[in-house]
Parts: C-alpha cells; structure tokens; sequence
C-alpha cells in the first residue's frame, strides 16, 4: 500500500529489528536473507540467489513508491510512529551487500522519486545511507526535475551488462509477485536505459542534502 507521504525530516535514528516471514498462506513466497521477497517462479530461496548472482556489475531500476515487504512491516510501522529508526549493523541486507561488493564487484541503483517523497521512501533512505557508505553507487531520479516517461515501466536489474531480470509486482501495495528474466530483449536497449537513468539521476547523498534543507 502506498502511504500517504509526508516532508522529510532529519531526526536522529532508533534501534528497531526486522521479522522474518512466517505466513503460511503464501507458499510460494519467501524471504531470502538480504534481499526483498522472491517471486513465486523461484522455486527455493538458491534458486533465487542463483538468479540474482552476478561477476562484474548490477544495476538495479527501482520505480515504485513503496514496496510490500513482509520483513519489514514492523519496522516501518516504527518508522511511521517515531519517525526515526535505527539500521542494525549485523541487518542481514548489510551483510548481503557487503558480500556483493567483494572482489571489486560494482553495485548500483537508480531509485525514481515522484514528489512529495512517500513515508516508505524516507523509511528506505536509512538503508540507502548504509548501502551508499559501504560504497554502492545509489542516485535518485526525481521527477520534479527530470522526467521518468522514458524509462521501462517496470522494475529491473541487469547483470554483467549481460541479463536483464524483470522485477514484478502486485500493483497497490508493491508486494514481489516474480522476477523474470527476459529472453530475446534487447541488452543495448537496457544497458542504454541503465546509462541514462545514471546520468540523469543525483547521488543519493546530493538528494539528501537538498530534502533537507
């Protein structure tokens, strides 16, 4: 669900801890440590590892405004009631990126901001901050200054300059629906809208700074 958004506020960061996925209703859904929820084409959470592994590079197209995650309901709920929290050093998130990013392996991200700056955004700005100090190279492309018309209307992630995965999601409340690689796709084609989106989006730290001021 998209949350009604609000002006961000710099405050100071609480302590607050994540759930794991205990629904049995959903079977084809899990959480896989570090990661958001896999889609139901996947059949265990290797299978989904193994997808998403990569040699060189990843880049990953963010366009939602928020994101139905199960492990994270009880934190944003903190969020939205405190509007504060605190990042844990040992998330597993941090723990998974920090093993990406090994081997001089590239991490980066481009996450479209339609203004005004939804709650889940400013929830997910904390583990921007982490995932960009540890040295993934995140940017937001804010509509307020540049268009986002000519970008895909879905999520991705390519690998390696090599595959593109589609990431799906149920509309509404964002929640995983599948991650699917796409065959017969034109690699120019998302390497060049990777490449844009790059350079028109700021780095996430520029962004900050401004919202805040």
């Amino acid at each position: 669900m998209v949350v009604p958004a609000g002006r961000w506020h710099d405050r100071e960061m609480t302590g607050v801890t994540m759930e794991p996925v205990r629904s049995t209703r959903r079977k084809h859904m899990y959480q896989v440590e570090g990661t958001h929820e896999a889609g139901r084409e996947l059949s265990s959470p290797t299978e989904y590892l193994d997808l998403m592994a990569f040699k060189r590079t990843s880049f990953r197209f963010q366009l939602l405004q928020a994101y139905g995650i199960h492990s994270e309901r009880a934190a944003f709920e903190e969020f939205k009631a405190k509007g504060s929290y605190r990042v844990p050093s040992d998330d597993p998130r941090l723990i998974r990126q920090r093993q990406q990013l090994s081997g001089g392996r590239v991490l980066q991200r481009v996450q479209v901001v339609i203004p005004p700056v939804s709650d889940y955004l400013r929830f997910s700005f904390g583990y921007f901050r982490h995932f960009a100090a540890a040295g993934e190279d995140i940017r937001i492309l804010d509509t307020a200054r540049v268009s986002a018309d000519w970008l895909p209307d879905h999520d991705f992630v390519l690998l390696d300059d090599e595959v593109v995965i589609k990431l799906r999601h149920a509309p509404g409340d964002g929640r995983a629906t599948g991650r699917e690689p796409l065959v017969n796709v034109d690699i120019a084609e998302f390497r060049a809208y990777r490449d844009r989106a790059l350079e028109a989006a700021i780095p996430f730290a520029e962004y900050e700074a401004r919202i805040r001021s």
